[in-house]
């Protein structure tokens, strides 16, 4: 049997290594037409099972295809786990701090916790806040109401344990703390600019479709 591999990051363990593939699932992806509906459009796709040959964890890809095929596994896209990618309504520096970040999640922790950290002083400095200390500069977010309190809450854990992981020599942020890092960080960024962005490319494409119907009923 054709062993399979390509090279890329691994979000396991931070490493760009060779991934082997291990299994295909072919299927089919449903396709919508402008107004939300379903349509008798079906997109071959595949789904990549594939092995990090240096960590041993297991990646998910998925790819939309014409022809499926195990050959077609270095076409596809990482799905599982997350590869540290922010959406493109992220401005540029947040996305670049948290990218790097993403390198090094499961191998630094206290680094990892203190590049989040700058993460939010990017966020602070794109959404104009007062000069100051990060505490301050949250605190005049929420005092903005560009964050809700339960996040206010969230931004303030992330800032004291990226203290930790830059200061404390008595204190470390655990591996186990990564993981709520990374969600709580990520919430933020779904507030803040991720779902104001879907929002309006809704709106927009409601709109789009409204001005066509009205089109097509004045015909």
């Amino acid at each position: 049997m054709k062993i399979i591999r390509r090279v890329a990051f691994c979000p396991h363990c931070g490493n760009r290594a060779p991934q082997r593939l291990i299994h295909t699932q072919e299927h089919e992806e449903q396709g919508y037409s402008m107004n939300g509906s379903l349509t008798d459009v079906h997109l071959p796709s595949a789904c990549y099972v594939a092995v990090c040959e240096t960590c041993n964890n297991v990646l998910l890809y998925q790819a939309v295809i014409h022809i499926v095929e195990d050959e077609n596994f270095h076409l596809a896209d990482l799905i599982w786990p997350d590869r540290g990618v922010l959406p493109e309504a992220v401005p540029k520096a947040i996305a670049e701090c948290y990218a790097e970040a993403a390198r090094i999640k499961n191998l630094a922790p206290n680094a990892f916790a203190v590049q989040i950290r700058r993460a939010l002083e990017a966020l602070c400095d794109d959404r104009g806040t007062k000069k100051g200390t990060l505490q301050h500069r949250l605190q005049d977010l929420a005092s903005r109401g560009e964050i809700p309190p339960v996040l206010v809450e969230m931004t303030d854990v992330l800032r004291l344990l990226g203290n930790i992981g830059a200061h404390a020599a008595d204190q470390s942020v655990k591996p186990g703390h990564v993981q709520a890092i990374d969600d709580f960080f990520r919430a933020i960024i779904e507030y803040v600019y991720v779902a104001p962005s879907k929002l309006k490319e809704f709106r927009d494409r409601l709109a789009d479709f409204g001005a066509k119907q009205d089109t097509s009923d004045d015909a």
